[in-house]
């Protein structure tokens, strides 16, 4: 089974592929989506096509997606929901169906507590995929 996992931003988009296959758990590929575009219409389809790209390449078999949080700036709140109802439909539409997890629920399952930093996020990635560089 292939599953994709995005964080989404508004100008930078994390993704994962991992495969788990008889209970064992290794990183396909994993990367950050730069949007480039200034505007909102030119943005989502720039997101939409990277997207595009790694359905493709991939047989994706589930697809994971981080809710959203209340970021302090109430702008970016509201970019950030726009993007993500962009994903969820292109999604909806590969798909037809997507999971949806909280930072906090992601984090507890990760390291077993809701409110670890990301270094300890990335730590612990790191050791359940066997990963050697810097994430």
């Amino acid at each position: 089974m292939t599953i994709l996992g995005i964080d989404p931003g508004t100008r930078k988009m994390g993704y994962a592929l991992i495969s788990l296959e008889k209970g064992k758990i290794a990183l396909i590929e994993a990367g950050l989506i730069k949007i480039k575009a200034e505007e909102l219409q030119f943005q989502i389809p720039q997101m939409v096509e990277a997207f595009e790209s790694i359905f493709k390449n991939h047989k994706i078999d589930e697809v994971a997606i981080e809710d959203i949080f209340y970021a302090h700036n109430p702008k970016t709140t509201i970019k950030l929901a726009q993007f993500r109802g962009a994903i969820m439909l292109m999604l909806l539409q590969q798909f037809g169906q997507f999971n949806e997890y909280t930072a906090l629920q992601v984090k507890k399952a990760l390291t077993g507590n809701g409110k670890a930093t990301k270094e300890q996020v990335a730590y612990m990635a790191k050791m359940l995929l066997n990963i050697k560089k810097e994430i």
